[in-house]
């Protein structure tokens, strides 16, 4: 049965912690409600890319969905977890996280994952892809198997530092390619949607090991969307979205670039398949698919494990909490340092 004439087995109330930012999510009525596709320039933040878009395209399914900026007593709450703290005092509230870059978070009844490699308890973590771009303009076909430009989409300092160097684009440049870096401008709308003109993608960060492992395949996915060939460095998320090898071309090093705009130049065949597989990769992340992933999950392991919850006296809930906050505060410090100390595939250091 469509999703649009059924509802969740009980209300889902989606937390925005930052509703100024928001207004219009609680102005609109049930027949103005956002469209996401409206909304490329603004979304940047876990809690925009998890708790925003995934409201706006379950209530334009008719879902029993609401927005708030608080957490409802006695319901099931959906947030951001890096915007969550044990002051919020949650223990009254049936709490599902959205893990997004943010560390483990033990207050949460369910956390949403996005890459496998995070799911740690099966009862309780999932994996669900984050949302592709909203509004996302494809790669005009007319480009056919021309290479002149590559686009890194995010901010500079998430793109490593060699591939920010004069002598990088210089090389490049040599090659018949411009290098451009669509970053986050100083109060001025991002422009991570527009794949027009954009030939090959690229994304390489120097993470440290385990900060790698929480990243998400975000910059892959979009890229299949948009039918833009990827180079991208060694991360856990997407090698385990990887099937093939026309999924993308892995690159650690500037001349690794070098050599795959090389490749890619003399081979326009290959450039079309690599093309024709991402867009068929992407079919597993269509906003119909995605919103269905939601759906079961939120009528499903959600569901059962509210009802559950319910049953339990506050005083237990309470208890529970007080456990959790501890734990919360030790998964907060561990993440903190392994995001800062740890080996480092790119640059091949330790710090």
């Amino acid at each position: 049965m469509p999703i649009n004439v059924l509802s969740l087995p009980y209300p889902v109330t989606f937390v925005v912690r930052y509703p100024e930012l928001w207004p219009e999510l609680f102005q609109s009525s049930e027949t103005s409600i956002l469209d996401p596709s409206s909304l490329h320039g603004r979304i940047q933040t876990n809690e925009e890319c998890w708790i925003v878009l995934t409201y706006l395209y379950l209530k334009r399914k008719h879902l029993n969905v609401s927005i708030s900026d608080r957490f409802i007593p006695g319901e099931i709450c959906v947030v951001s977890s890096l915007d969550l703290g044990i002051k919020d005092r949650t223990f009254n509230s049936f709490v599902v996280g959205c893990r997004g870059d943010g560390f483990q978070p033990p207050l949460c009844d369910f956390t949403v994952m996005q890459n496998k490699a995070c799911v740690e308890d099966s009862k309780t973590d999932i994996f669900i892809p984050i949302w592709p771009q909203p509004g996302l303009i494809p790669r005009l076909k007319e480009r056919g198997s021309t290479i002149e430009n590559i686009v890194f989409k995010g901010g500079d300092v998430n793109l490593y530092e060699s591939f920010r160097s004069p002598e990088f684009k210089q090389e490049l440049e040599k090659l018949g390619v411009t290098f451009r870096i669509n970053g986050r401008p100083e109060n001025q709308p991002v422009m991570w949607h527009d794949y027009s003109t954009d030939d090959l993608v690229l994304a390489v960060r120097d993470l440290t090991e385990k900060d790698a492992l929480v990243k998400p395949a975000s910059k892959l996915v979009n890229a299949w969307v948009a039918g833009v060939p990827a180079l991208l460095g060694p991360e856990p998320a997407f090698r385990e979205q990887r099937q093939s090898d026309l999924d993308y071309i892995e690159v650690k090093t500037p001349q690794a670039v070098f050599e795959a705009v090389k490749l890619l130049k003399s081979q326009p065949e290959l450039y079309q398949k690599m093309v024709a597989n991402g867009l068929k990769r992407a079919e597993d992340f269509t906003t119909e698919k995605m919103i269905q992933r939601w759906y079961e999950f939120l009528a499903g392991p959600v569901a059962d494990g509210y009802k559950r919850w319910s049953k339990r006296t506050q005083v237990s809930r309470m208890a529970e909490f007080s456990l959790r906050s501890i734990q919360h505060k030790i998964a907060y410090r561990k993440a903190a340092y392994n995001r800062l100390h740890g080996y480092r595939p790119i640059s091949g250091t330790h710090t």
